[in-house]
């Protein structure tokens, strides 16, 4: 049998107090990690916490098992609140995206790959994307009522309002890419953007949302294609390299950018970064050989983040 070997709570204490983590209670440190396991809390966030790096690692001096777990919690609380802000920022493109196209071509014509923008670069992907869509009516037609209500009483016909709830956030924003560009700008409109950014806003968000929903680490989330430079940079003063922002771009804070493009909604924005404000407030006071700042610079906020 090859893998790794069995190692028990005690065990697992052992190896990190051996490398430096203060444990004082033990109990205490079991209960957590029965309910988190070793390799999501200790492996997932450790990283700020260690002094030396690679198989003989060690941790700073005073850190310990209850700063990673205030970490680990700290993380699943900006899950949860970004969830929050995904959730409602996908629902209101799946509607723009869905009246839009089914105003111009009707609303069940989402099958017909000729009311895409069928250039011969997109053909391939807008064939998987309607192949998908298929699969997705055969997969759910035997036990979801919406779609029997459809194709037992308006001949089979199942409008895009309905379809466009069964996708994944991933898939729908494969359908606003491969939109007729003047469906694609009433959409970007709504939100005073240019189609290809709300397309890049749409991606981002996509990939956020799959960390937040799987259960990964979220506060150092970072992602490949690089956001606009905004007027958000210029008035934290948020210094430039190589002409472009040092931080926001690419990583949380770029993310809670998006976020308030995309709402739209001064209101539960507001609410939002006071959550998040609430949050870092509490993990300061549980950090010992970290400072908040160090977990801000992981996250990419500036110190005056809260004027975004």
């Amino acid at each position: 049998m090859s893998g790794k070997c069995f190692t028990s709570y005690e065990d697992q204490i052992q190896i990190l107090i051996s490398r430096g983590l203060n444990i004082p209670n033990h109990q205490k440190a079991i209960e957590i990690l029965s309910f988190e396991n070793y390799y999501r809390l200790i492996n997932g966030y450790k990283d700020l916490f260690l002094s030396t790096i690679g198989p003989a690692e060690t941790y700073k001096i005073g850190a310990s098992v209850s700063e990673i777990y205030a970490l680990y919690r700290f993380d699943e609380e900006l899950k949860a609140q970004f969830l929050r802000a995904f959730l409602i920022i996908e629902n209101h493109l799946k509607a723009l995206i869905a009246y839009e196209f089914a105003k111009v071509h009707g609303a069940c014509e989402y099958l017909d790959a000729t009311n895409y923008n069928y250039i011969a670069k997109n053909q391939v992907e807008i064939n998987k994307l309607i192949g998908k869509i298929q699969g997705i009516i055969a997969a759910k037609s035997p036990y979801d009522r919406r779609l029997q209500h459809y194709q037992n009483n308006h001949n089979g016909d199942i409008p895009l309002w309905v379809i466009i709830n069964l996708l994944t956030m991933g898939n729908a924003s494969r359908f606003f890419k491969f939109m007729q560009p003047m469906e694609q700008n009433e959409v970007a409109r709504k939100f005073s953007m240019q189609p290809n950014v709300v397309n890049n806003y749409f991606n981002n968000i996509t990939l956020a949302r799959n960390i937040c929903a799987h259960g990964e680490r979220f506060f150092t989330f970072r992602f490949g294609t690089e956001i606009n430079i905004l007027p958000e940079h210029s008035m934290l003063h948020i210094p430039l390299r190589q002409s472009k922002p040092v931080v926001g771009v690419r990583d949380l804070f770029a993310v809670l950018i998006m976020v308030k493009y995309l709402l739209n909604d001064a209101v539960f924005f507001q609410k939002m970064k006071n959550e998040i404000a609430q949050s870092l407030k509490e993990l300061q006071e549980q950090l010992i050989s970290v400072t908040i700042d160090e977990v801000m610079s992981t996250m990419g906020f500036p110190s005056n983040w809260q004027l975004v």
